[in-house]
């Protein structure tokens, strides 16, 4: 099981942790001191496959920003959220949970709304880019596509404003954000709309923008899903059925065959719970061969 540690036991980590926390809010460390620790603990979570205990560090450290962020309403301390907020989603992605991060991405729309308004773009783009890939990633579609249509936005403005490249060197294109979009809006109930299909040709131009739409189709493929999660009632009750799932397996994920399961069980709870006929991708792809 992933959440094994191979190399340091549970109870040094832990210590490890209440170490640092100690550290991060003491006044004789100078900021950089701080930040580097903080990236070695997290470094160190990462390589052992700490998920749980890194949800745990991670979630007190965004409680304890996302407080000082309400009492004080500083930009920098919304941009201290939403990048503590970025850590907790890692870490639930890590533990094969993403959707859990939901609430805190939730908690944090203040922090990105005090952050855009501040004309801070490349914080907004890299946060809304990490939120979009982890929607995507939990196949919360509606959810994807909204921070997907925000980090375009994002790079528009960066790009408006003549910079072509972020501060870790990644280079600025129109194509790839505008890629994410109509990728995440393919997969939802209205799929790529009227208005937001004239929104991207008038940034990108009729040509690029029909061949950003042919590159994002080639990248779903041809694989099917139930069109019953396309519902209202079916989009209502995703976290919820979420959690039932885990519960029923016992919280066990990532091994070889745990789609296979996830199906079934998920097949079982709609039914039974919530009275809706579901299946699988592997009924509805039987030349697929799904892991």
């Amino acid at each position: 099981m992933y959440r094994a540690l191979h190399n340091l036991d549970e109870s040094a980590l832990r210590a490890k942790g209440e170490a640092l926390e100690q550290k991060l809010q003491s006044t004789e460390y100078s900021e950089q001191q701080k930040q580097e620790s903080l990236a070695e603990y997290l470094t160190l979570l990462q390589s052992q496959r700490a998920a749980a205990l890194g949800i745990e560090f991670c979630q007190r450290l965004f409680t304890r920003v996302s407080a000082a962020f309400h009492a004080h309403l500083t930009t920098d301390l919304a941009v201290d959220m939403l990048y503590a907020c970025i850590l907790v989603q890692q870490f639930y992605a890590m533990d094969f949970a993403p959707w859990r991060a939901h609430t805190a991405i939730e908690d944090s729309k203040d922090a990105l709304k005090a952050v855009a308004a501040d004309g801070r773009d490349s914080d907004c783009l890299r946060y809304c880019q990490a939120v979009a890939e982890l929607y995507a990633e939990a196949k919360f579609w509606p959810e994807a596509l909204t921070y997907a249509v925000q980090m375009h936005d994002a790079a528009s403005r960066l790009l408006q404003k003549g910079i072509t490249r972020l501060e870790n060197g990644a280079r600025l294109d129109l194509r790839d954000t505008a890629c994410a979009v109509c990728l995440y809006a393919s997969q939802t109930a209205d799929g790529l709309t009227e208005e937001l299909a004239q929104k991207l040709t008038v940034e990108l131009g009729a040509e690029e923008f029909a061949a950003v739409v042919k590159e994002a189709a080639e990248t779903v493929g041809d694989t099917v899903t139930d069109p019953v999660e396309l519902t209202p009632e079916y989009l209502a009750i995703r976290y919820e059925l979420e959690e039932k799932i885990d519960e029923a397996l016992e919280h066990q994920r990532g091994y070889y065959d745990y789609c296979k399961e996830y199906w079934m069980v998920k097949k079982l709870i709609l039914r039974s719970d919530y009275g809706i006929a579901w299946k699988s991708p592997a009924v509805l792809n039987p030349g697929v061969d799904f892991h």
